[in-house]
């Protein structure tokens, strides 16, 4: 079904991963800290560097729960704006069901 974040529709169609909300969403808790009086601030931030709207930033760290995944678009610009790279923090999705991470390491070693 597709779904509608930040006025972009998503869909499950393509052979392009998505990427699991929940692995995002860690990634952004390390800057944006529940409690802390900045955590406006911090989202700003991430809203300004991720080119995203700060309510965007906010629906991942408070995800719908039957929303799982977000784009690989996203997901990589938040990460960024995070200070992370994806590679290092997300799992993948693929159409046919499987998680993976996003690269295999130990295969490249």
């Amino acid at each position: 079904m597709p779904t509608l974040l930040d006025n972009i529709t998503e869909t499950h169609e393509g052979p392009e991963p998505r990427v699991l909300i929940e692995d995002a969403k860690a990634v952004l808790r390390r800057v944006v800290r529940p409690g802390d009086d900045e955590g406006g601030e911090a989202v700003a931030m991430i809203a300004e560097r991720a080119k995203v709207s700060t309510r965007t930033v906010y629906r991942v760290l408070n995800p719908d729960p039957e929303k799982k995944t977000i784009s690989l678009d996203l997901a990589d610009r938040l990460c960024v704006a995070a200070g992370v790279h994806i590679s290092f923090s997300c799992r993948l999705l693929w159409p046919d069901g499987r998680i993976t991470p996003y690269a295999d390491y130990a295969a490249v070693a």
